[in-house]
This record gives C-alpha cells, sequence and structure tokens, in this order.
C-alpha cells in the first residue's frame, strides 16, 4: 500500500458524483462513515444542563449527501455507506456525549441517535461474499481456473438471489476487492414501509424479521451453490450479518489491504478482475454512477410479492397476497407475545400469593419454587464479565466503536470483531448469523453447550447453562417446583418431582451430586439416594426451607414401587436388611463429612496463605517504613547543621562589618 494522503483526498474529491447517486432511495437517505468509524456528526452543544452533567457537545449519524464533505475532511483510507435506507427524521436525532480521549470513544448522555428498525424503508436483502481467507492475499494474481471458479460460483449466488426477488434484473453486485457484494433492489421493501405507514411498532417487527429470515434463507443458499458448483465452498466463504445499520465498501471505495477500488460486477455476464487505484478514470468513475443510480431507481417494487411469498412460504400459502400475508403475521406474533405476557403476569401473581403464604421463609435459601427467581437472576448477570473471561479470545478488539466488540471463542472471526455486547441491554449480539442473547446463551456457547449464536437455548440445554453460571460463581437459586406446581406438559405436580428433590439435596448440602447411586427400578437405572435416611433428612430440609414437596417419608420396611409414584424409587431394595441400611447410611454420613472436610481444608488453605501472603507484604512494608524513616532522619540532622553553619556564618560577617556597613544595611531594609 503506497498510495498517499493526497492522492487519496483527491480521489474522494472526483467520485463525490458516485456517493450523491447512492445516497437516497425515494428520498430516504442512507449513512456515510470514514474508516468504519465515523458514525457521527458533532456539533459544540449549548444545553446548560446537559454541560453541567459533562456532556459539551451533541451528535447525530452522518448523511451520505449532505455530510459528504465533512465525511471526506475526515477520510484516512476507506469510505463506508450502509446497506439499508432510512426515514430522514432518523438523521434530525440530536443527543448529548463527550469525546473519552482515553478509551478513543464517544459516550452519550443517554441512548447513542443510531437509527432503529422503524426507521427502515429501503432494505436489500445483502450479503458479503468473501473470498476464502487463503486466497485474499492473491487478489490480483489469481490464476486463470480460480478465477473462473469464483466467477462460477458468484454467478450461482446471483441466481439465487433472482429467485428471491423473482426477477434477475431486480439483482446487483460489486466487487469490493476481498470478495464481493451482493444485494437485491433496496426501493423493493417501499411497498411494506407503506403498508404499515401508520403503524410504526408493526414496521419494526416486520423489517427485523424481513432481514433475520433472508439472512437465514441465504445461509440455505450457500448450501445450495456450493452443491451444485464444484469447489464454491473452497474459494467462497459468504458472511450472511445484513442488519438495520450494515456497513459496506460502495463503489470506489479504496480497500484496506491493497491499492485496488471497489467496482460494479454485471450480473449478466460476470467478470470478476480487479481494479488497482491507478487505473481509475473518468470512464470508470461515470459506470460507477450509473450503477448507483440503478440501485436506487425505484422500479422493482413488484418484486415484494416474491420476496413475502420466498421469505413466508406457509403464510403466503394460507392467505391472499403479501399484504395478507404480513398482516396475518403481525397479529399472530402480537397475539403470541399476549399470550406470553399473560402467563408470565399470571406466574407472578402466584408467586405472590405464595410468598404471603410463606411469610419470607423462603429468604436466604439457595432454593426457590419460582422459576421467575432464576431468569431475573440470570438476566441481572452483567454480561461484559461472561464475554470477557468465558466468551472471547479476545476482548474490546475495536474501541472506536460505541459497544464493546469482542473475538468469539466458539468460532474463527478473521477481523475478531464481529461479536459485540450491548451493555445497556445487557446482551450480545454475533454478527455473522445477526442473532444473539443474554448471558445464559453467551455462557452456553463459551462451555459448548451450543456452537452457533443462531441456534435456539431451551430446554435442558437452558438449565445446564444455569449450572454453568452458577459453577462459574454467580449467585442463581436453584428451581425446585413444589407439590402443586404447574407441569411444562399441562397439568400439576401431585408432588415435587424426583429430579427436584434430588436437585434440593445438592443445593442445600443435604447430600453431595456424587453420592448418588445407581439403582434398578419400574422404568430402568436411575440416580437415587445413597440410604433411606439421606432421603428423610432431605424432606425434612426441603420442610425448613419453606417448600411443599407433598412427599412421604419411607422406611426399611416399605415397598419400593410405593414410595415413587411419578419417577424411580428412590428407597434400598427391599431384600436389604435394617443394619446394612444403617451401615450403608453411615457410610453416606462419613462421605458427606469427609467432603465438607475436605472443602474445609481447601479453604483453610487458601485463606492460610493468603495470610502468609499478606504478613509477608507487612513485613516488607515495615522494612520499607524503617529505610525511608531512617532517610528523613538523617536528612532531618543534615538539614539542622546546614541551618546552624549557615547562623554561624552570619555571626562572622555581622561581626566583621565595618559601622557603615551595618548603617547601609539597616537603611535598605527600611526602605
Amino acid at each position: 500500500m503506497t498510495l498517499s494522503e493526497s492522492a487519496i483526498r483527491e480521489h474522494y474529491r472526483r467520485a463525490k458524483p458516485v456517493y450523491e447517486a447512492l445516497a437516497t432511495v425515494d428520498d430516504y437517505p442512507t449513512i456515510g462513515l470514514n474508516d468504519f468509524v465515523g458514525w457521527y456528526i458533532k456539533q459544540d452543544y449549548n444545553d446548560v444542563e446537559a454541560i453541567k452533567a459533562g456532556y459539551p457537545q451533541r451528535g447525530r449519524v452522518a448523511r451520505l449527501d449532505r455530510d459528504y464533505d465533512e465525511i471526506h475532511g475526515r477520510l484516512e483510507r476507506a469510505l463506508y455507506a450502509v446497506t439499508t435506507y432510512k426515514t430522514p427524521t432518523a438523521f434530525q436525532r440530536w443527543e448529548p456525549c463527550r469525546y473519552d480521549e482515553t478509551e478513543g470513544t464517544t459516550v452519550w448522555q443517554d441512548d447513542p441517535p443510531t437509527p432503529g428498525y422503524a426507521d427502515l424503508r429501503a432494505v436489500p436483502a445483502w450479503g458479503d461474499i468473501d473470498l476464502a481467507d487463503d486466497i485474499k492475499p492473491q487478489r490480483g494474481d489469481l490464476d486463470a481456473e480460480t478465477r473462473a471458479l469464483v466467477e462460477r460460483t458468484l454467478d450461482a449466488y446471483i441466481d439465487e438471489y433472482a429467485t428471491l426477488y423473482g426477477s434477475r434484473d431486480a439483482v446487483y453486485a460489486l466487487d469490493s476487492v476481498g470478495g464481493a457484494y451482493v444485494f437485491g433492489a433496496p426501493g423493493a421493501t417501499l411497498p411494506i414501509a407503506d403498508l404499515f405507514s401508520d403503524d410504526p411498532e408493526a414496521l419494526e417487527r416486520v423489517f427485523d424479521e424481513f432481514l433475520d429470515r433472508s439472512n437465514a434463507w441465504l445461509q440455505e443458499a450457500e448450501a445450495r451453490v456450493n452443491e451444485h458448483v464444484d469447489g464454491a465452498g473452497d474459494v467462497i466463504h459468504p458472511d450472511w450479518v445484513n442488519n438495520k445499520n450494515r456497513q459496506y465498501k460502495p463503489p470506489l471505495s479504496i480497500h484496506a489491504d491493497h491499492d485496488a477500488v471497489v467496482t460494479p460486477i454485471a450480473t449478466d455476464d460476470v467478470s470478476y478482475e480487479l481494479r488497482p487505484f491507478e487505473t481509475v478514470d473518468d470512464t470508470l468513475i461515470e459506470a460507477a454512477v450509473s450503477w448507483a443510480n440503478d440501485l436506487t431507481r425505484v422500479e422493482h417494487t413488484d418484486c415484494v410479492s416474491s420476496l413475502v411469498a420466498t421469505l413466508w412460504p406457509d403464510l403466503y400459502e394460507d392467505h391472499d397476497g403479501w399484504e395478507a400475508t404480513l398482516e396475518a403475521w403481525v397479529e399472530a406474533e402480537r397475539e403470541r407475545e399476549r399470550k406470553r405476557q399473560q402467563q408470565r403476569e399470571a406466574a407472578l401473581q402466584r408467586r405472590e400469593e405464595r410468598l404471603e403464604e410463606l411469610d419470607g421463609t423462603l429468604e436466604g435459601h439457595p432454593v426457590t419454587p419460582f422459576k421467575e427467581d432464576v431468569y431475573e437472576a440470570v438476566e441481572n448477570i452483567d454480561i461484559t464479565e461472561i464475554a470477557r473471561h468465558y466468551a472471547s479470545d479476545a476482548y474490546d478488539t475495536d474501541p472506536n466503536q460505541p459497544r464493546p466488540q469482542f473475538d468469539p471463542c466458539w468460532r474463527h472471526s478473521e477481523s475478531g470483531q464481529s461479536c459485540f455486547v450491548d451493555e445497556q441491554a445487557n446482551t450480545f449480539g454475533d454478527s455473522k448469523v445477526n442473532a444473539g442473547g443474554g448471558p445464559a446463551k453467551l455462557m452456553a456457547l463459551a462451555t459448548g453447550i451450543l456452537s452457533d449464536a443462531d441456534a435456539d437455548l431451551d430446554g435442558e440445554d437452558y438449565w445446564t447453562a444455569v449450572d454453568e453460571l452458577r459453577s462459574a460463581g454467580y449467585n442463581i437459586p436453584v428451581w425446585i417446583p413444589e407439590a402443586g406446581a404447574e407441569r411444562v406438559d399441562g397439568g400439576t405436580y401431585d408432588q415435587m418431582p424426583f429430579w427436584a428433590v434430588r436437585k434440593a439435596a445438592v443445593a442445600l448440602e443435604v447430600c453431595p451430586e456424587d453420592a448418588f447411586v445407581d439403582r434398578e427400578g419400574e422404568d430402568g437405572t436411575y440416580e437415587g439416594f445413597p440410604g433411606y435416611e439421606t432421603y428423610n433428612e432431605t424432606l425434612a430440609t426441603i420442610e425448613e426451607a419453606g417448600l411443599n414437596h407433598g412427599r412421604d417419608r419411607i422406611t426399611p420396611e416399605e415397598d419400593p414401587a410405593d414410595s415413587e409414584s411419578e419417577s424411580p424409587a428412590e428407597s434400598p431394595t427391599s431384600d436389604e436388611s435394617a443394619g446394612d441400611l444403617d451401615r450403608a447410611h453411615l457410610r453416606e454420613k462419613n462421605r458427606l463429612l469427609t467432603t465438607k472436610i475436605d472443602r474445609l481444608e481447601s479453604k483453610l488453605e487458601e485463606k492460610s496463605e493468603r495470610i502468609e501472603d499478606l504478613e509477608a507484604e507487612v513485613d516488607q512494608l515495615r522494612t520499607e517504613l524503617a529505610t525511608v524513616r531512617a532517610e528523613r532522619d538523617r536528612l532531618e540532622v543534615a538539614l539542622e547543621e546546614r541551618q546552624f553553619e549557615q547562623e554561624s556564618n552570619q555571626e562572622d560577617r555581622d561581626e566583621n562589618q565595618s559601622s557603615l556597613d551595618k548603617a547601609r544595611r539597616i537603611l535598605s531594609f527600611d526602605e
């Protein structure tokens, strides 16, 4: 890379008409930014209260057209635009801010003024069709066979977009130097914006879902391309990460690692040929302007039917047209959320009523009969701690971004910046798959419970992730459903389920997890208590914790089949004698005590080591203090001796002075 600053600035001055043509779709503008970081236009703020609060500036997002001169003035190398086009009001939101020079980031008094899904109007299905990592450095020197394979693969992806939009004319492509970008016509979604123009909440839902579904559909398209084009997966590794504010390098933007520029690709005759920076001429600039005009022209609105039919296929079959399909989807989503909210409210009501019955007896116990307590504890965990210590190979990899970026530990990220943490929402996002979640899901990815961020965390996987959070030291109560609690499959528990009794035994420190033994029951082998007394002791401890187990204590003589109605029996087999049971219980007691001793000895050892370290620090500080005191005393003695010598010398000089000199000195003092 040998380009001078003056050459770069002159290049973007000449290319300005390209970005003027690209900047709006039907008067809906898009964002422009310099070098991936220059999102905002800022100015001094004259609001007294904001200034007192430490926010002397205000900022808004930068428009590619109206703010181009300022963006151009800040450019170091690469210009970026955003794939989606927004309502103009999204660019008129000023928010108080300040710049943190230590961290190199903008700090906002409230939320940053970045546009949301409800602001979207023209939204393309878009993909970053990246070259494989081992091929990127060879760009410009690709052999004929590799280049031909790349062209066949890009042509296959353009075919997939044509299927999605129902027309190849609605598909556009750019050579991004390190790969390619493929777009569907942004204007195809303008009818959706018109349909929900009076319902911003519905519009937000639909565009959020549209981007999720288009990303997922294109992932499936990748599998089809790799199947139909032999070797496609060896040369192309797409990145399906379009979202509400996804950056890309527009035509004639300069690549970060090559002295080459982004150029249009003819979708009817794909040619993948690098365009070096020094070859940019007026003809190429005119071609780029023409491409930008075509992309932003409003002429593919009829493609909306194909988009909805392809992305909402089941609903589309049941409804008459794309409008009815989307309206039905929105209403179904709202109804689903209403039911979920009703369930939450009913659960909270039951919780309040039960807490009144318990009269505070649950306080301080590590168990709870309410799932909501577990959910609340999990959601209150600081997700930045999980991202920093468990889920990232490197954290805060781009301090210029408003949200901390990180390199995920569960997959390779070339940039090391493809995941982020939203500190205000206490969530994370994975830009590669346009998905994310909360603390439990991030811990599930960190520990291998999930392998992809777009996978659902539910059922046993969720509770396993919660156990991992507990193992990491987070204080989360254990959910123990009581007798009478609602079952997941409907109905209620007649008695506390056996698995919950076991969990309670561990949480309440009656029985360690590794002390359960394999037993044979009616339904096969299960983990049972080591002795009937341990089981009875667990029931007693559950009662002390304020929970209703609804179970009867058992005796050695009882038949196992009678002691457990829903799960395998927890009592020992009936042919064991009382003496054997007592010995088993004593062995278990011994094991419990041994485990507790080991735990206490470990804590004692840790504390002892800490005491030794502190004592060593104290000794070191005492030695250092003694040294400093000795030095101070030596200096004080030296200063006193110096002062005494000066006074003695002054007296000698005074005695040797003549009367006239003494008089002159006295007169000078008077003056």
